[in-house]
C-alpha cells in the first residue's frame, strides 16, 4: 500500500514540475515576443537628405556643438506623437532638431533668435515647406559636470506649429 502511494506521489511530483516547466517556458515566450513588439526599430526613420547632411555637418563645425541630429515621427491632429514603428511621411509629422552643446559658454551665449533662425531655415530650404508637416521642436542639450558622479543637464526647446505656409512659435509656460 506504501509502495502506491509513493509511486502515485512521484507521479504527481513529475506532473507538477512538468507543468511548471512548461508554464515557464510559455510566460517566457509570451514576455519576449510582447517586448519585441514595443522595441525602437533600427532604420525607422528616413533617410537624411543631401541637404540635411550639408547643414547637419555645417552645425556640427561649429566650436562647442555636437551631435547634432532630427528625428521624425508621426503625429495626430492634436499634435501627440502616434508611437508607429514607421514613420510615414504621407501623413501628419512632426521634425525634431537636436544638438548637443559641449560647454556653458556656448550655451548660455546662444542668441535668443537661434532657434527661430534655424526653423526657419529648415521649413524653408530643407524640408521645402513640406505639406504633411505639422511641427517643428528645436532642442539644445548642455549637460554640466558637477564633479565626477554627478550632472546637471540644461535644455532649450523651442515649438513651431506650420500654419497653411508660415511657421508658427508655440509659446510655453515658464516656471
Amino acid at each position: 500500500m506504501e509502495k502506491k502511494r509513493s509511486i502515485k506521489t512521484k507521479n504527481i511530483l513529475r506532473f507538477a514540475i512538468w507543468i511548471l516547466i512548461l508554464s515557464f517556458v510559455v510566460i517566457c515566450v509570451c514576455y519576449l515576443s510582447w517586448a519585441a513588439l514595443f522595441r525602437p526599430v533600427p532604420g525607422n526613420q528616413p533617410e537624411l537628405s543631401v541637404k540635411e547632411k550639408e547643414y547637419f555637418n555645417e552645425m556640427e563645425g561649429k566650436e562647442g556643438w555636437d551631435y547634432v541630429r532630427r528625428s521624425v515621427y508621426n503625429i495626430n491632429k492634436s499634435g501627440e506623437s502616434l508611437h508607429q514603428r514607421l514613420v510615414d511621411l504621407d501623413k501628419d509629422y512632426a521634425y525634431m532638431f537636436r544638438t548637443k552643446i559641449n560647454d556653458s559658454i556656448t550655451f548660455f551665449s546662444l542668441p535668443n533668435k537661434t532657434e527661430d533662425t534655424i526653423a526657419l531655415h529648415l521649413y524653408n530650404h530643407i524640408i521645402h515647406k513640406s505639406p504633411r508637416l505639422k511641427k517643428i521642436i528645436i532642442i539644445f542639450n548642455y549637460d554640466e559636470d558637477l564633479n565626477e558622479r554627478a550632472s546637471i543637464g540644461h535644455s532649450r526647446t523651442e515649438e513651431y506649429a506650420v500654419r497653411g505656409k508660415r511657421l508658427v512659435k508655440l509659446k510655453h509656460d515658464t516656471e
